[in-house]
């Protein structure tokens, strides 16, 4: 799920993501690529490069777009971390589907005393990239402990398609701007596809 975190003006994110899942015929390998550069105070570039490895992935492709989280009530509620943010990509399908595309919005806010992070909100995508054009509910939720150096974090994007999964997973936040993710895809039905460990690498430069 699109998290609120937008990449500070002129500095590159770049982040590795493998998803390894288990099938009844053997076992697949899934990675996923993403770069973001910082536009401004709330708004940032990205190209994801989407379910490369093996076996050959339908919604092989690569999402070319923006994300834009600017905050709310800035002045006289800052602790809140109120935020609207708004996300599109346009797809390109490598396996011959041509262009689709990926549209987001949700609203973030921090518990004063917790700190914890509710997102909730919705999305559009088509099928070179969701395998089915479709549309849901979508929602998460963010537990910093350690000063923030570590997370509990949960997301969930509803529906039946190749997104559709809940991922509870735990956030490393690493010095020199690395950051370290281990977590879980549950699928929300069996036609969404197996269940599988996700890693992830970041890095901000």
């Amino acid at each position: 799920m699109p998290s609120a975190d937008i990449t500070p003006k002129g500095k590159h994110f770049v982040m590795h993501e493998t998803q390894w899942r288990p099938q009844q015929n053997g076992r697949y390998w899934y990675g996923t690529n993403f770069y973001t550069y910082g536009l401004g105070k709330s708004s940032e570039f990205a190209i994801t490069n989407y379910n490369s490895g093996g076996p050959a992935a339908r919604n092989f492709s690569t999402g070319i777009g923006f994300k834009s989280s600017p905050q709310l009530l800035a002045e006289s509620h800052p602790h809140l971390e109120l935020k609207v943010t708004v996300g599109q990509m346009a797809v390109l399908n490598h396996r011959g589907k041509g262009w689709g595309s990926f549209s987001y919005s949700h609203v973030s806010v921090r518990a004063p005393r917790t700190h914890t992070r509710l997102t909730a909100g919705g999305f559009y995508g088509t099928s070179e990239l969701f395998l089915r054009n479709t549309g849901n509910i979508l929602g998460g939720i963010e537990q910093p402990l350690f000063h923030h150096k570590v997370e509990l974090v949960a997301e969930w994007m509803r529906g039946q398609h190749d997104f559709g999964f809940f991922v509870p997973g735990i956030i490393f936040r690493l010095p020199r701007n690395q950051v370290f993710v281990v977590a879980y895809k549950i699928a929300n039905e069996a036609k969404n596809g197996d269940d599988g460990l996700v890693i992830e690498y970041g890095l901000t430069f």
